[in-house]
């Protein structure tokens, strides 16, 4: 139904002077003031004479001008429309949101100079101060206008339940200010929910109007609100008239007359609710044909209506009909996208986007009606993406035009998805990507199914190498001969050669050997000048040495060693075997009788009392006869005896390791043995080397692990070339084998490299590729699973040690029984009976027939696999740097594609090549965190959120904050890991989890801040004015643009408000305390965003600096990361975290935290906490902001009561 609303368009009887105060103020300018015109003048010495600043000055064009002119004009538009209230509040307004967005360096005058806000700041300043005493008109017929007293009476009788209405103004001004009338007046605001909508502009040069009151930012949910309810009446300009989705209405209002016939069927289309009303306001004085005009109009639109609806219904019968022939098949996997579930698809693809608790992911369509340049119904669609997908593929429109939104929102929609599908963000099976290629999928499947223990091949043998090159070598040309020096302090007890058939890796410190609890000997191992002895002279030496200990454990007819040794000052003698080998016996007499009694040239002393029990001589001792109580004839007579004072030799052969205490075997005079020479036997072999011969397994077991590292370094990781085998030995010991360093350290630094190496491939190789994929992608690469899945592929396993050395039960080591293990065996088997020829010609034999090239095969974690992996990668890392740890990386993932680390920044620095407008006050932002960046795209992204919807844009930070991330984590790793001394293992973890924590970036992010010169304006009295400048901080936080709408500005100020409470007992704990404030960060809960940007920016910097790890270790100084990293690192600062600790103090017991709420004194109530270790409530807390604090702090009050308790026991 038309209706019209007629008024008598007599002006307000009261006016208020700011309007004409507005226009004098701009025609009193002093235009040379002007920071356009100033700025011409310092250009250069002949500015003054410049056609531009001619120009300017006669037509006084300048941008504050011009501005000024705007809000003049704009102010009498409203005056004359909606009265002289809506002109005050107008212009008030617009002063105060200048005023405060000056204050506060709003993004939304991110486009002006610095000088152009200070003097229109002043100016209108000055110009709000002269009416400061009055106060806002009231709601009266005096100051509002007869149009806007009708529109009121109408709006009052058309209230009804579920009422949905748009009102159509002009100009941008009226919509704020009418908008603001009706939503404050006290009879609608009961009834009405108003909201704004204008058209944006697509501009990213478009500069600030200061005559602008309504963001377009904030409009964003303003036609789902009135779809939902939320609103019920939208006060907009034409934007509304077509091309977007607005829902049926029954109140549409022309508060003018509709500019022509085509606005007016527009409008009108939006009334379509039943019995819907459009009203048309006119004055008194228009002419009445123009009722009765409109009146036709209406009829005949009626008509019209009902004919195109049938026609509308016939069309899209056979569009529905026709719809279903276009679809896209992916020829590889047969898979279809058809044109009826494209937005189905659509959304789908958007839900598996990033998605936070301030950000929108949901496509957004708009319409275009392009009927009347077609002469049918025609309508496209257009689909705009979320921020965090790829600039490039964000927006698509439809293909066709179409008779029904319906259609063209689908080929919009279809558009997009073939769009996304050649960007790389949709599969072969037209599915959203998961962050792999499908060709390795079967291997992720593989590799998620790998159990926590998995059975693994046999250490490898290294003498297996050893005893190979033996069988070449046939004289001692071939040979190569080592010095062997074994000593105690500065004493040399012997030296020895040893001869082998290939060369040793450089062994440059001692072998400390722990021959009893204080006694230490070191064997030194050097590559010798000396001519070798001969190898059959050495093969007998090496039998008598080892014969001399092991004598028990040897085929004593066998001289087949994979390892030669001789003594180095007798190898050329003959007689040296003679002089040495065998044993004597020696009767009781002193031990002066003859040189042979001599304690240094005696060898091991054998209790044959005792089956041989091996001693060594410390002494003789006489003692009269009486006290050899046993012997009835020794009692009668007086006589004195010699009885030699022993010590047993050592047992173990396991000098590796310190001896356990109480397993001890002394070389002092406290553990006293006497025996009578007449019950023992003598080695002619001298003492010294017996004790080397103690040695031998120890010192091979060294040999053979370099040996194997050697191997390792030879074949697997011979692409990495690694020289450093020190190591690689480090990184292949778990440790279980208790070598004297293990892999858990460079696995820590390990771990960081591969994480930066992966995401920084990743995000350079799929530029498209929006977080949430590169997030999966890297988890995938660097999962224990798939690490654990590249070592048993390559080999890797057989390298690792788990197993300790004893030395229990050792046996020399035979060449041929390296060699042919199985056969040697099956054969002594044989000879011996205990297997009969047939079970040995069929190789069966007892169960322990094994190959010792390698050990039997073994469990290992999934963990120790992937945990070797990085500790690979890191050695290589600190060896080589990146290009040796990519190096690794190939060898060990050949599936990614890795390449160098500069030609990746290359890929990234290049991408970011979009021209956008830097905003003036991101120079500030520059000085705050001590980086220039070159590249100003990258700035604007690393601190633009998810939920922004402005211009000026490429995408959200979310890229960025990925890389930025793993260069914390390298930075902070890699700092940590080369303090000296050595950090532990788990206090590096500690330290790392302190540094990153979110809650802690984010306290700094709210804490750095730099002065900014701000110029105040204040007036005493009503005409002096005066002025005067005070610096204000800014904060980084500041310059995030995001979305205006009340979620993210609420979350800061909540965030600000703990902020301001917690602050200086935060800092106060991180630069004085002994331990780590956790809970004090927890109760900060602060949104994740301000930790994001933090990233985001080290991101930034890392991408602008082409890969400066050290810029972005000069900002995390700048920022405090690193005062606080080199604090921890020096100890003196618990680094447990509470819930960990308590877990430590609860042993065996479990530990629940059981999560309750407050009494609700606010309107989500507090969280509290009851702490329960077994049975028993421990610790209880409330008044909690989020269940981390509330849990950290209950943890903390256990903790305390746990070490009181203990204390009150002692």
């Amino acid at each position: 139904m038309l209706v019209t609303l007629t008024y008598d368009p007599v002006p307000p009887a009261r006016q208020f002077p700011l309007l004409p105060n507005l226009g004098q103020l701009r025609m009193s300018l002093d235009i040379e003031q002007d920071p356009y015109v100033k700025a011409l003048m310092q250009s250069s010495p002949t500015a003054s004479d410049s056609p531009e600043l001619r120009r300017v000055k006669l037509n006084r064009k300048t941008y504050c001008q011009e501005q000024l002119k705007s809000l003049h004009s704009r102010g009498k538009t409203v005056d004359k429309e909606l009265g002289s209230w809506g002109t005050y509040w107008y212009i008030i307004a617009c002063i105060q949101k200048l005023q405060l967005g000056v204050r506060n360096r709003s993004a939304s005058l991110e486009l002006l100079d610095d000088d152009e806000k200070v003097y229109l700041e002043r100016c209108l300043g000055n110009l709000l101060s002269c009416v400061s005493e009055e106060t806002v008109p009231g709601f009266d017929k005096e100051c509002i206008s007869a149009k806007v007293l009708r529109l009121i009476e109408f709006l009052l009788t058309e209230h009804t339940p579920g009422f949905s209405g748009l009102i159509f103004v002009k100009t941008r001004a009226e919509v704020a200010v009418l908008s603001e009338l009706l939503s404050t007046h006290l009879s609608l605001k009961e009834h009405y929910k108003v909201s704004t909508f204008i058209g944006e502009s697509n501009s990213v040069k478009r500069r600030t109007n200061v005559a602008e009151l309504i963001d377009v930012r904030y409009q964003v949910s303003t036609l789902d609100d009135l779809r939902l309810g939320r609103k019920n009446l939208v006060v907009t300009t034409s934007a509304l008239e077509e091309g977007i989705d607005v829902s049926a209405c029954n109140v549409v209002i022309c508060f003018d007359h509709p500019p022509n016939l085509k606005s007016l069927i527009q409008r009108r289309g939006r009334a379509r609710r039943s019995e819907s009303k459009f009203a048309l306001m006119l004055a008194d004085h228009d002419d009445p044909s123009t009722i009765s005009t409109w009146h036709e109009l209406e009829v005949a639109m009626r008509k019209q209506y009902e004919n195109d609806m049938r026609e509308v219904r016939d069309l899209e019968t056979l569009e529905a009909i026709d719809e279903g022939d276009r679809e896209f098949v992916v020829e590889k996997t047969g898979a279809k996208l058809l044109f009826s579930d494209a937005v189905s698809h659509l959304y789908h693809f958007c839900a598996t986007l990033p998605t936070g608790r301030l950000s929108n992911v949901t496509p957004v369509f708009t319409y275009r009606d392009n009927s009347q340049v077609l002469g049918q119904r025609a309508i496209t669609a257009n689909v705009l993406l979320p921020i965090s997908v790829d600039v490039s593929v964000r927006q698509a429109s439809s293909q066709s035009a179409w008779i029904t939104e319906k259609n063209a929102k689908r080929d919009a929609a279809f558009e997009a998805y073939k769009q996304l599908y050649y960007a790389g963000l949709i599969s072969d099976n037209l599915l959203p990507i998961q962050g792999y290629d499908e060709a390795i999928a079967n291997v992720k499947a593989e590799v998620g199914k790998m159990p926590s223990l998995v059975q693994v091949a046999g250490q490898s043998n290294p003498w297996h190498l050893v005893a190979h090159h033996w069988q070449s070598t046939t004289n001692n040309s071939s040979l190569y001969c080592y010095d062997m020096l074994l000593q105690r302090a500065d004493e040399t007890i012997v030296k020895m050669h040893m001869l082998l058939p290939c060369s040793l890796p450089v062994i440059r410190d001692p072998i400390p050997l722990f021959w009893d609890a204080s006694t230490t000997f070191s064997a030194s191992i050097y590559l010798s000048c000396s001519t070798p002895p001969e190898m059959h002279h050495a093969a007998q030496s090496t039998g008598l040495l080892l014969s001399s200990v092991f004598r028990s454990r040897m085929d004593t007819a066998r001289f087949d060693f994979v390892a030669l040794f001789a003594p180095a000052e007798d190898h050329q003698s003959t007689d040296w075997m003679e002089r040495f080998s065998g044993t004597f016996k020696r009767e009781s007499s002193r031990p002066t009788d003859d040189s042979n009694s001599s304690m240094s040239s005696w060898g091991i002393i054998r209790d044959l009392t005792r089956n041989g029990v091996p001693h060594i001589l410390r002494g003789f001792e006489e003692q009269s006869s009486e006290l050899n109580t046993s012997d009835p004839h020794n009692m009668e007579n007086d006589e004195k005896i010699i009885l030699l004072h022993v010590a047993r030799f050592p047992k173990r052969t396991d000098f590796l390791h310190p001896a356990a205490p109480g397993n001890e075997n002394p070389l002092d005079r406290a553990n006293k043995i006497l025996l009578r020479p007449e019950d023992c036997e003598i080695d002619r072999l001298p003492l010294p080397y017996a004790y080397f011969a103690a040695v031998v397994p120890s010192i091979l077991h060294r040999i053979g692990v370099r040996l194997l590292a050697r191997s390792l370094c030879d074949t697997l990781l011979a692409p990495v070339e690694l020289s450093q085998l020190d190591l690689v030995i480090t990184a292949t010991t778990t440790t279980a084998s208790q070598e004297p360093s293990n892999y858990q350290r460079q696995e820590y630094l390990g771990d960081s490299v591969l994480k930066f190496l992966t995401s920084l491939t990743l995000v350079s190789e799929r530029l498209h590729w929006h977080e949430g994929i590169l997030s999966s992608a890297k988890d995938h690469i660097v999962s224990n699973a798939s690490l654990a899945k590249a070592a048993l592929e390559v080999g890797l396993d057989t390298f690792i040690q788990t197993k300790a050395f004893t030395g229990y039960k050792w046996r020399p080591l035979y060449g041929k029984q390296l060699l042919y293990p199985k056969a040697l065996l099956l054969w002594s088997y044989l000879l011996v009976g205990q297997i009969s020829k047939s079970s040995a010609c069929s190789s069966r034999g007892p169960g322990n027939l094994v190959n010792t090239t390698a050990d039997e095969p073994r469990e290992m974690s999934t963990k120790t696999l992937a945990d070797v992996v990085e500790a690979l990668i890191g050695a290589a890392f600190l060896e080589g740097g990146f290009d040796k740890a990519i190096a690794a990386l190939k060898v060990f993932l050949p599936r990614v594609f890795w390449s160098g680390v500069s030609d990746r920044n290359d890929i990234l620095l290049s991408s970011y090549n979009i021209p956008i407008t830097y905003p003036p006050h991101f120079t500030q932002l520059e000085q705050l965190i001590g980086y220039t960046f070159s590249n100003k795209t990258l700035p604007l992204e690393a601190l633009t959120h998810p939920s922004y919807t402005g211009t000026n844009v490429t995408s959200s930070y979310e890229r960025l904050e990925f890389l930025g991330d793993v260069c914390l984590d390298i930075v902070i790793s890699s700092t940590s890991f080369a303090h000296n001394p050595p950090i532990p293992t788990h206090g590096l973890h500690l330290i790392r989890t302190a540094v990153v924590n979110a809650n802690f970036l984010a306290f700094l992010c709210l804490t750095l801040s730099i002065p900014i010169l701000r110029t105040t304006i204040t007036t005493e009295g009503k005409n002096k004015v005066s002025s005067h400048e005070t610096t204000i901080p800014r904060h980084i936080w500041q310059f995030m643009r995001q979305s205006p709408a009340a979620a993210v500005r609420l979350a800061q100020q909540d965030c600000l408000n703990r902020y301001e409470a917690l602050k200086a007992p935060i800092l106060e704990s991180l630069r004085q305390g002994t331990h780590i404030p956790w809970s004090l960060l927890a109760r900060l809960d602060a949104p994740k965003f301000f930790s994001d940007i933090i990233e985001s920016l080290l991101g930034a910097i890392y991408i602008d600096s082409h890969g400066s790890l050290a810029a972005c270790e000069g900002f995390l100084d700048t920022l405090g990361v690193m005062g606080y990293l080199r604090r921890l690192m020096q100890g003196g600062v618990a680094l447990y975290h509470p819930k960990e600790e308590l877990g430590q103090l609860a042993d065996t017991e479990s530990v629940r935290y059981e999560i309750f709420k407050g009494d609700g004194r606010d309107e989500e109530g507090r969280f509290g906490c009851a702490v329960w270790i077994g049975e028993r409530e421990v610790a209880r807390v409330e008044d909690g902001f989020c269940v981390l604090e509330v849990e950290t702090r209950a943890a903390e009050e256990a903790v305390r009561m746990f070490k009181t308790k203990k204390l009150g026991q002692v």
